[in-house]
């Protein structure tokens, strides 16, 4: 688990990417580093793409979240929203809002294929940036997360070189307004190993708990993935995300199918 969390602190590092377009402001020669910092977030937003969003979505499906940040009891949680503005024929645009950002998502449901990305930053700068290839993608990625924990750390059992989430059996129910949503519960599997109690599993599970619903559309933000970059199969459905340790929906509306 060591490992694990380890891995988490340095994939969640890509946060800083898209928390503010404009940071590389404050330090010298920061047109340079703004292009730099921009494309490390295009690279992020390529990457983590093809599993934020449903293939159903319509034209008023909105979700809204509260992050908590438990490391700071004392601040006020953050919102973020997505929202389905424009639909022709199988192309949507998704609106995305946090921290003053704006972010637009141009997307091809038939072909989960991201056609345009534009956004405005917290002073109310516009950035359209160019798209990135394949390789440039990976390249950044790599960078941004290091290399494989197997590779720099041989001495961690294999069972926790990658973190895997399993199905629980159990579902679990959470109260949204006047709405009760029966959700799927995904939490970290825990291997069979020396001096993993039942207790420790069931307080490890308990904390890396997701909660998915198929009530709620399928709009998960851009920060949020930065946790998951290793395991993107945890969204392979059209359900949308309910709560996990930070995350807790607040509002959302799903159009008619």
């Amino acid at each position: 688990m060591k490992d694990y969390r380890k891995k988490v602190r340095v994939t969640c590092l890509v946060i800083l990417v898209c928390c503010s377009v404009g940071w590389a402001s404050d330090y010298e020669d920061d047109a340079l580093m703004e292009a730099e910092a921009q494309k490390d977030m295009l690279a992020y937003v390529q990457s983590t793409f093809p599993s934020r969003f449903g293939d159903d979505l319509q034209v008023g499906d909105y979700v809204q979240y509260e992050i908590t940040d438990h490391h700071h009891q004392d601040s006020d949680p953050e919102l973020n929203s997505l929202e389905v503005t424009d639909r022709q024929n199988n192309v949507v645009t998704i609106k995305e809002e946090f921290e003053g950002n704006i972010l637009f998502y141009k997307v091809d449901l038939s072909g989960n294929t991201l056609l345009e990305y534009w956004g405005y930053d917290e002073e109310g700068r516009e950035h359209r940036p160019a798209f990135l290839s394949a390789s440039e993608v990976e390249s950044r990625m790599k960078s941004m997360v290091g290399q494989d924990a197997r590779q720099n750390h041989p001495e961690i059992p294999a069972e926790f070189a990658k973190p895997r989430f399993t199905i629980l059996s159990q579902r679990e129910t959470i109260n949204i307004g006047r709405t009760n949503l029966n959700c799927e519960v995904k939490a970290l599997e825990v291997p069979n190993v020396q001096d993993i109690t039942f207790e420790i599993r069931n307080a490890i599970q308990e904390v890396s708990k997701i909660l998915l619903s198929d009530s709620v559309p399928k709009m998960l933000p851009a920060k949020l993935m930065a946790t998951y970059l290793d395991n993107p199969e945890l969204f392979d459905t059209n359900t949308g995300l309910v709560k996990e340790s930070k995350y807790r929906i607040i509002d959302f509306s799903k159009s008619e199918r």
